[in-house]
């Protein structure tokens, strides 16, 4: 790493401050000599991509983004099972997480404000901005718009009504309260039909980072995909799946003996990935240091649930690929096992270099899928559904199933332990208080919200805790 580049991320890095639930002022010091002021930090592209690139390390490098999603909401749901008795990972299998102790839950919250703020500071900065050429503005401009919506959408998934926060002016966002679930989904689409406009729809070097870890044009449209279907636009949802799965220059489903390679950085199945923004990758994630065991563990931490491990059909290639089956020390477990490589010398011996996935083409088929069903496109439903089974080895559907359930086993067996798609379905289709209430006695309906952190909510007397945690 240049002096350069050191000097950038520092800089960069260190102005995005937000705690709790909103912006608080900075003390009126000199910044520290090894910063730059945010004026000059934008005042030339190249500094400009570092503040951006910056941004995505910034939420890449969180254990929010870079774990605990998939981690909290598969113990929340019915995939994953902790065979460890930790009270962090019991409030959460049990859907018992209060506002005080319960870490996982409250850091979705801060660090999803945390990456906001950084992206606004780039959309403030950039907006109008003469110093940078019209054109590679506007490309870094719309990736920050992009990537605020995908805040957003995480927030208001996990969250409900939450502060929509679109301004680094602390007078403005230290006290403001929640925004209803539509209105912040409207300023999602906004910023995602925006960003779209302004995106290239190759993937565009960002300070040295290729691949696909930043955001390009079908990106944004698989996220607009995500946003209208949760909204019941199906129809918009229809046409940006449609638009990315119709870019097979730079996408396709891997076939069924290639599964092992979904994950990889740069595959042709991913969409949008993320990775570090000023190191070469170390070709392991975070997610396969936390879930697969290697030689070094000492006790197994998780296992898939039997509900879970029962949804597969008989020879499902993907209970093949992606489940590893382990045991030590008397106790058997079922990894997830998309990601294969623990650490480094996992990635050294398999040659594997893997990537964190955010969205993949499997997904838009089953939006897609989803979406027509809903409108009674029964035939173009089930073209797309049979299409992901097909390549898992599984036998073509027919008419006269129900499709909504079809969809719903689909997504269970394909999506399974990737940012908790398994939560998120369940209260999307309303379908969370009948599945988890019949398997979890513990569970309660005002649960499918996760309770907002007591200490934003003692630092802003206008946010409101969500129902059932008071």
């Amino acid at each position: 790493m240049n002096n350069i580049t050191k000097l950038i991320m520092s800089a960069c890095l260190a102005s995005f401050i937000l705690i709790g639930s909103g912006c608080k002022k900075l003390l009126d010091i000199d910044p520290p000599k090894n910063e730059l002021p945010s004026e000059v930090i934008f005042s030339s592209a190249e500094t400009a991509r570092g503040a951006l690139s910056g941004a995505y390390s910034q939420l890449s490098g969180s254990q929010t983004y870079s774990v605990n999603l998939t981690l909290a909401d598969a113990l929340a749901a019915d995939e994953l099972h902790a065979l460890s008795s930790s009270a962090r990972y019991a409030v959460l299998e049990n859907n018992t997480y209060d506002p005080l102790n319960s870490s996982y839950t409250n850091d979705i919250w801060g660090e999803t404000y945390t990456s906001i703020y950084s992206f606004n500071t780039i959309i403030e900065r950039l907006a109008n901005n003469t110093a940078i050429s019209a054109p590679v503005a506007m490309q870094m401009l719309s990736e920050a718009k992009a990537m605020r919506a995908y805040c957003y959408m995480v927030l208001t998934e996990h969250f409900g009504d939450v502060p929509l926060v679109i301004t680094t002016n602390v007078n403005v966002t230290a006290l403001l309260p929640k925004s209803p679930i539509a209105a912040v989904y409207v300023q999602i689409i906004q910023d995602l039909t925006e960003a779209k406009t302004g995106l290239n729809e190759a993937y565009v070097s960002n300070s040295g980072v290729n691949g696909r870890s930043q955001i390009n044009r079908s990106a944004a449209a698989a996220l607009l995909a995500r946003a209208y279907l949760t909204t019941g636009d199906r129809q918009g949802a229809i046409s940006n799946a449609t638009e990315v799965i119709n870019h097979t220059d730079l996408y396709e489903l891997l076939p069924g003996n290639q599964l092992n390679n979904v994950f990889l950085a740069g595959s042709r199945e991913a969409i949008f990935q993320l990775g570090s923004a000023f190191n070469e990758t170390s070709g392991y994630t975070n997610e396969g240091q936390e879930f697969v065991s290697n030689m070094y563990t000492f006790a197994l931490p998780y296992t898939l649930t039997p509900a879970l491990l029962g949804s597969f059909e008989p020879n499902d290639l993907r209970r093949t690929a992606w489940v590893r089956q382990v045991s030590l020390n008397g106790v058997n477990a079922s990894e997830p096992f998309k990601y294969q490589n623990s650490d480094n010398d996992d990635a050294i011996a398999s040659g594997r270099n893997e990537a964190p996935t955010v969205i993949r083409l499997a997904e838009l088929y089953l939006i897609r899928a989803e979406a027509n069903a809903g409108l009674g496109n029964t035939a173009a439903a089930l073209a797309d559904l049979n299409i992901i089974r097909n390549r898992a080895g599984l036998s073509s559907l027919t008419a006269g199933v129900s499709l909504a359930l079809a969809i719903e086993h689909e997504r269970r067996v394909e999506l399974f332990c990737e940012h908790g798609d398994r939560w998120l379905t369940l209260k999307r289709t309303g379908r969370i208080n009948a599945v988890l209430g019949a398997s979890k006695p513990t569970w309660q309906p005002f649960a499918q919200l996760y309770p907002i952190p007591q200490t934003a909510i003692d630092s802003n007397p206008n946010l409101t805790q969500n129902q059932g945690y008071r």
